[in-house]
């Protein structure tokens, strides 16, 4: 990929690629994102990502991550509190212990558990 003052070129092709939107990419296999911003090659389809659209990819990608690894857990009581059971994969992900201190944060659409 070359850039020079007018553009960015394809390499295998030398033609101008122009700014497009990709239907669907996965930056992360099995994860794909819908609409990228990409540069294409109007000759060979070659796609390219400029730095800043790589990042973009990036965040989307770590939040479809955040929102896919999720548990559903009952309510359960011990004693006057209600108890929410953390699995172990969750535990083990964020490294919580037994015994260890975790704040409870009250949020718009339920509530943070931060260690």
């Amino acid at each position: 990929m070359a850039k020079l003052k007018d553009g960015l070129y394809c390499i295998q092709c030398d033609v101008k690629m122009k700014l497009s939107i990709v239907p669907e990419y996965e930056y992360l296999e099995g994860y794909p994102l819908r609409n990228v911003d990409a540069y294409l090659c109007p000759k060979c389809d070659n796609v390219f990502f400029t730095e800043e659209q790589a990042k973009q990819m990036k965040m989307k990608t770590k939040k479809i991550l955040e929102r896919s690894f999720a548990f559903e857990r009952k309510i359960t009581i011990s004693g006057k509190s209600l108890v929410v059971g953390i699995p172990s994969e969750l535990a083990s992900h964020l490294h919580i212990k037994q015994g260890q201190k975790v704040k409870i944060i009250p949020a718009e659409d339920g509530f943070l558990v931060k260690t």
